[in-house]
């Protein structure tokens, strides 16, 4: 996923560019078309990428489910990392049973 995304991104990091000049030129309404999408996209991966981070940090964490939430939205894929290392390779008893 994160290949396709850096190839998305470097395409609309093009079409940005494209857009600031066709600000330079007075063409407003093309630009703003242009960085629409580049948002549309960027908030479309932010959600999918951290949505399930921050279900697994509340489900996981009873005690602190607000901090460890916030964390989970920050770093979303150290998260998921760490606790697939925990949950399925150290097999940790008793660990997150969801």
């Amino acid at each position: 996923m994160s290949v396709i995304s850096l190839c998305i991104v470097n395409l609309m990091r093009m079409r940005t560019l494209e857009s600031f000049k066709n600000y330079l030129n007075g063409d407003v309404d093309k630009m703003i078309k242009d960085n629409l999408y580049t948002l549309i996209y960027i908030t479309m991966l932010l959600l999918v990428t951290t949505i399930p981070a921050v279900l697994v940090a509340i489900n996981c964490n009873k005690t602190q489910p607000i901090r460890y939430g916030v964390l989970a939205f920050l770093i979303s894929d150290i998260y998921l990392l760490q606790w697939s290392i925990k949950k399925f390779i150290l097999k940790y008893p008793d660990y997150c049973s969801i």
